[in-house]
């Protein structure tokens, strides 16, 4: 059973960037690991409520693409869940494996409109309570661009389990599966990645910003602030 979204993560250029930008709204490290076969630096942070997964290759590739690129959930059952999606005709990206960090089993698929899903079995838990320090309240949600609304409505409410979140927002829907959130838009600007932004609640009002890797940040006031 799939029981979490765990995490929203993609490949950075500059880690020491990215680390200094997020950090600078009150992200915390909450993993940090080399995967020595891969010659890869992972490094989870969290941001309020919020995992990002941040992925630098030691070696310089010239062709890669940078920024927020898939979204993770945890699974009991990685094989019975993997096979049950790719039974009902989502795109096979990559099998069930072995992790390259050596922690628990992970495969790829594509959603309805192409984003990348990271099923994941593992036993370790990198998420902390929820970090109230910075001016980032909560991980508002993970922005998915789902022209096929319907097809996607469909994979993340019924196929994924995602419990659907009210939503008045004409050509969207938001569904949530453990402390975070996806919103699904049937138009957005373009963007480099299918995550096309993040939304973050915050304690003042701010503009719309973009990391190092030109991942946009979007921010919300909290009413309650």
């Amino acid at each position: 059973m799939i029981y979490e979204l765990n995490h929203v993560g993609g490949r950075v250029q500059d880690l020491d960037a990215s680390l200094a930008f997020y950090t600078g709204l009150g992200a915390e490290v909450v993993d940090r690991l080399f995967m020595t076969g891969s010659r890869v630096h992972r490094v989870h942070i969290q941001l309020a409520t919020g995992l990002v997964e941040l992925l630098h290759n030691e070696e310089p590739d010239p062709d890669a693409t940078y920024g927020l690129n898939h979204v993770g959930f945890m699974t009991d059952d990685l094989d019975a869940d993997y096979a049950r999606l790719i039974a009902l005709g989502y795109a096979e990206l990559s099998s069930p494996r072995t992790a390259s960090s050596g922690q628990g089993r992970l495969a790829f698929l594509a959603d309805p409109n192409g984003v990348r899903i990271e099923l994941l079995q593992r036993s370790e838990e990198f998420r902390i309570p929820p970090i109230a320090s910075g001016p980032v309240r909560r991980l508002s949600h993970i922005a998915l661009f789902a022209p096929d609304l319907d097809a996607a409505t469909e994979f993340y409410g019924t196929h994924l389990g995602m419990q659907p979140v009210p939503d008045d927002s004409p050509g969207t829907a938001t569904f949530r599966l453990g402390a975070d959130a996806v919103k699904l838009h049937k138009s957005l600007p373009p963007a480099t990645t299918s995550v096309n932004h993040l939304a973050l609640l915050t304690t003042d009002s701010r503009p719309a910003t973009q990391d190092p890797d030109g991942n946009r940040l979007t921010f919300l006031e909290d009413p309650g602030t």
